[in-house]
């Protein structure tokens, strides 16, 4: 147990402000993000949010990306920078970062008792009381960067945007929408337009307000928020429009072409922002890049800033450490891990899965694809599943086996669940999965072209919940009760079938990558 007012006693505190309600039932949204002025007040932060210079991000898809882009481009042209976004992977911490990197444990701890205390204290039948999770955090970021001092925050929307906790900003810096689509429709609307206007909630009189080219109509609905609220609404320059003065091409460091219209939009709002800086405080390197950019060319601390972002759980590539012996070539084990957890985005994750088969060194007939998956219950299995079935047919990459398995964690608490988990939700994602139509995998029968069932040896078959003692073949689709055994049962299969390269695609759920790659040892950072 960790000494009274510690960091697992935060999570233990943290945990208890997460609401048993569903998150989508939306009862007492707005009344919840009214109660914002009374918290911040109850923190002394009402009259102290003016000092802050913020980047308000919100977009269904790609914003956390364009917010990790314009942290590390304005980090490279040397301003200080707060960072926060929401979920978090692996540590708590992942969302409020200073310059890049997690708050330190000693900052946050200080901070979070103080606005804990504060709360509890005072608790009288006039006061806010405690809020909840995501809005203490929105309120504990702030607080943190206004002791820091930050230069600039980029701050992303949690959801929608109108009623997010994070829109207690009255007056930001400049505004961005990434793309639209699909997702927390029972809170946000079921047609592009009502999402679009809840997301233009966060815009504000006479503060500039940046896009990506959308969808016909759900551009009209951001157009007529903007007019209602004041704010000057432009499209982001293409990313092909800017030359970096080498004719080299341009390197971002997230995979996926989608990242290139994310990348589009960090250039805008960190070029607005800087714009801003100029006039308020004139600065040669700053009129110099602004100068770059008005000639479409970035200046070297865009690129170098495009190039060295980094997004944990993002189109993530780890080698199982326990099973590969040299160099990442050699990995007899490896995921592909990303949080895709929208239609749009489970397409987008399987075009980079089959990116990545084609550029592997390995023959065909000794690799096989591997599906690990799971969603939340709020979501519709079909919606995900079908359209990532349907790219990976359209790019003839088969997935030999799939397993559908509970994440470790979960949204009603900090830590790991307690307990074992019931499978009825898995077993509804695999029926689907089995539903759908694809190119058989495995010659169950003989067909050409594809894979021979794999034979597992004893280790690796005695993981399988259903497996007798002998031999055993690794399925086609199954149900695996945990994490851990869909790990172990991996790297046995790896360590008994030498010849085989594994490549393992956990997908649906971010939930369930930040759990895998604690499994893997990966570091929050």
């Amino acid at each position: 147990m960790a000494d009274k007012g510690g960091l697992l006693e935060a999570q233990q505190a943290l945990s208890s402000l997460i609401s048993s309600k569903r998150r989508s039932s939306g009862e007492n949204w707005s009344h919840a993000f009214d109660m914002m002025a009374s918290y911040l007040q109850r923190l002394g932060l009402d009259r102290q949010l003016h000092k802050l210079s913020v980047i308000h991000i919100a977009g269904t898809k790609g914003k956390g990306s364009t917010a990790a882009m314009v942290e590390n481009m304005l980090r490279q042209c040397g301003y200080t920078t707060g960072l926060f976004t929401s979920p978090h992977l692996m540590d708590v911490r992942e969302r409020i970062r200073i310059n890049g990197e997690l708050v330190d444990e000693a900052t946050f701890l200080r901070n979070f008792w103080s606005a804990f205390n504060d709360f509890s204290d005072g608790s009288t039948p006039e006061s806010p009381g405690m809020p909840a999770y995501f809005r203490f955090l929105t309120l504990l970021g702030l607080k943190i960067f206004l002791e820091q001092n930050v230069d600039v925050v980029i701050l992303e929307v949690g959801i929608g945007g109108r009623l997010d906790a994070t829109n207690c900003i009255r007056s930001p810096a400049v505004c961005g929408v990434s793309p639209l689509g699909f997702d927390h429709m029972d809170l946000l609307g079921h047609t592009l337009p009502e999402i679009a206007r809840e997301k233009a909630g966060i815009f504000k009189a006479g503060r500039p307000a940046i896009t990506v080219p959308q969808p016909a109509d759900a551009a009209a609905a951001l157009e007529e928020r903007a007019a209602v609220a004041g704010a000057s609404l432009r499209v982001a320059p293409s990313l092909d429009t800017y030359a970096d003065g080498t004719g080299s091409p341009l390197h971002i460091g997230l995979p996926g072409a989608h990242q290139r219209v994310n990348a589009s939009l960090a250039i805008a709002l960190a070029r607005a922002w800087e714009e801003q800086r100029a006039a308020a405080s004139p600065s040669t390197p700053v009129s110099a890049r602004i100068e770059q950019l008005a000639r479409c060319q970035l200046p070297s601390e865009y690129l170098r800033g495009l190039a060295t972002v980094h997004w944990p759980g993002r189109g993530q590539i780890v080698h199982d450490p326990e099973t590969t012996e040299a160099a990442p070539d050699s990995a007899r084990l490896s995921f592909y891990l990303d949080g895709a957890h929208t239609a749009e985005s489970t397409a987008v994750c399987a075009d980079w899965f089959a990116d990545c088969a084609a550029a592997w060194k390995t023959d065909a007939a000794t690799t096989r694809h591997i599906l690990v998956f799971n969603c939340q219950e709020e979501r519709s299995p079909e919606n995900l599943l079908t359209p990532l079935a349907r790219v990976l047919a359209q790019r003839a990459v088969p997935i030999h086996h799939a397993f559908f398995v509970p994440p470790n964690s979960s949204y009603g608490k900090l830590g790991a669940r307690e307990g074992p988990a019931e499978l009825t939700w898995q077993s509804r994602l695999q029926a689907v999965w089995d539903s759908l139509p694809r190119t058989r995998a495995i010659a169950l029968t003989g067909e050409p072209g594809a894979a021979p069932p794999l034979t597992l040896g004893k280790a690796a078959a005695a993981t399988l919940p259903s497996a007798s003692n002998g031999k055993s073949v690794l399925p086609c689709s199954a149900v695996l009760p945990t994490l851990q055994s869909t790990v172990d049962l991996l790297r046995k299969a790896a360590r008994e079938s030498p010849t085989v390269r594994f490549k393992v695609l956990v997908t649906g759920s971010l939930y369930m990558v930040g759990d895998v790659l604690k499994m893997l040892g990966v570091r929050a950072r």
